[in-house]
């Protein structure tokens, strides 16, 4: 899944029993970096989003993405509706459930994200994949996607 010239980086703020993720162990997000978000709705999430190198995956070199508000990201269509349902949810979707849940940001939370190419955010990428996946010796990354749900609460949810 992983190849030695695209990143694909997802990360979702949620809650445990001992509090909220540090906002340290996120990649930089929101209008200040230049993000874009997704509109306040129930279900949805943004239009496709073309990808200046494609991204490998599942055997397909994909050149666009939809960021989907209930915390998946997918590549050949929108997945804009919540279903707990066991993967894969049909043949005709590849996704990347980075924060699979049914969210509903009307109330509460944002949900960012941008392609980046900025040299600091790559040498990061490159060496949480280093960390995290060993098998990947000597991974570079040449772009990453960051996608973030920040603070977004679930269905029927205030906060």
């Amino acid at each position: 899944v992983l190849a030695g010239w695209a990143v694909l980086v997802a990360l979702g703020e949620w809650l445990w029993a001992g509090g909220e993720v540090p906002l340290g162990d996120f990649y930089p997000f929101g209008p200040a970096q230049g993000d874009a978000a997704t509109r306040k709705q129930d279900d949805g999430g943004s239009e496709l989003r073309p990808l200046s190198i494609p991204f490998p995956f599942f055997g397909a070199g994909h050149t666009g993405l939809y960021v989907n508000n209930n915390g998946i990201i997918s590549f050949l269509k929108e997945v804009s509706q919540f279903t707990p349902v066991a993967f894969p949810i049909s043949k005709d979707r590849r996704v990347v459930a980075a924060f699979w849940a049914d969210v509903d940001n009307r109330r509460a939370g944002e949900i960012y994200y941008r392609e980046s190419t900025e040299q600091s955010i790559l040498e990061r990428a490159s060496r949480d994949i280093a960390q995290y996946f060993p098998e990947f010796p000597g991974f570079s990354a040449q772009w990453v996607f960051i996608a973030t749900w920040y603070r977004v609460t679930f269905f029927g949810g205030s906060s």
